[in-house]
């Protein structure tokens, strides 16, 4: 197919897709994610291979997200974030790990079109934070071990909040995440709550409130009787990546869910 023609049909496809079914653009990422990512890592070698990978990044330059609801638009912009982490990894398939340089590095020079714009990892991280919600930092999947996982399921806008705090959860119920160590009073927490803890903090929520929401019910209720008393402190950075070199296992794959009433 000509590129002029078959870019057109993507533009028409996309906007049609967010006219009708928003959720329904995000399917072909939903079972992607599916067949490649399995406990926590990712086939890369088989998902850049698929040719439904590439397609989906077409469609995500090509869409028009602004069309869509708030919720929509998190959905949208969550998916093409993570979708652009793992076409990061894609261009490496022999990364195993990275420094905290290379990191900010990768996040701020490899380049993704996304809605008609050129972005980084990091802009999109940005475009994330102009939502004003502290809970789409544990949607933006980390590629490596110390970040929140990569999803098994594409975000929808019908599921996103239930998504988001299973998410929250698992992150700060993992020793990526959180752990107490109750000899020193001292609570040790990923050094993403370090980079953004500003956006964790607004309205004059603490740190630890934020935490206690969502990790282990022993470290919440430590959390409520030792507040004052309890010592902040960040964990190492872990550069070891999500990608996984052996075959990926046959499993049977669910269909994306259809939408639902929002519930916040």
């Amino acid at each position: 197919m000509p590129g002029t023609l078959r870019a057109v049909l993507l533009v028409l496809l996309s906007a049609a897709a967010w006219a009708s079914f928003p959720d329904a653009f995000h399917a072909p990422w939903d079972s992607l994610l599916q067949q490649y990512l399995w406990a926590g890592r990712l086939d890369v070698v088989g998902i850049a291979h698929d040719p439904r990978f590439e397609r989906y990044l077409e469609s995500l330059a090509a869409a028009n997200p602004a069309r869509g609801s708030r919720e929509e638009q998190m959905a949208f912009w969550l998916n093409a974030y993570n979708a652009c982490a793992v076409a990061l990894l894609a261009r490496r398939p022999g990364l195993r790990y990275v420094s905290l340089r290379m990191l900010d590095s990768l996040v701020r020079t490899d380049t993704f079109c996304i809605a008609g714009e050129e972005h980084t990892l990091f802009s999109l991280r940005l475009r994330l934070r102009q939502f004003g919600e502290p809970l789409l930092h544990f949607g933006a999947g980390g590629i490596t071990r110390g970040f929140p996982p990569l999803p098994r399921r594409a975000f929808t806008a019908a599921t996103l909040w239930r998504q988001l705090r299973a998410n929250a959860r698992t992150f700060l119920r993992s020793p990526q995440g959180c752990l107490l160590d109750a000899a020193t009073n001292t609570v040790w927490l990923s050094p993403l709550l370090a980079w953004y803890r500003a956006d964790f903090e607004r309205e004059g929520t603490s740190l630890l409130h934020t935490v206690a929401q969502y990790a282990e019910p022993t470290v919440a209720a430590v959390i409520a009787a030792r507040r004052r008393e309890l010592q902040v402190k960040f964990l190492d950075f872990n550069g070891e990546t999500i990608v996984r070199y052996a075959p990926t296992p046959a499993r049977t794959l669910k269909p994306l869910a259809p939408s639902l009433s929002l519930i916040h």
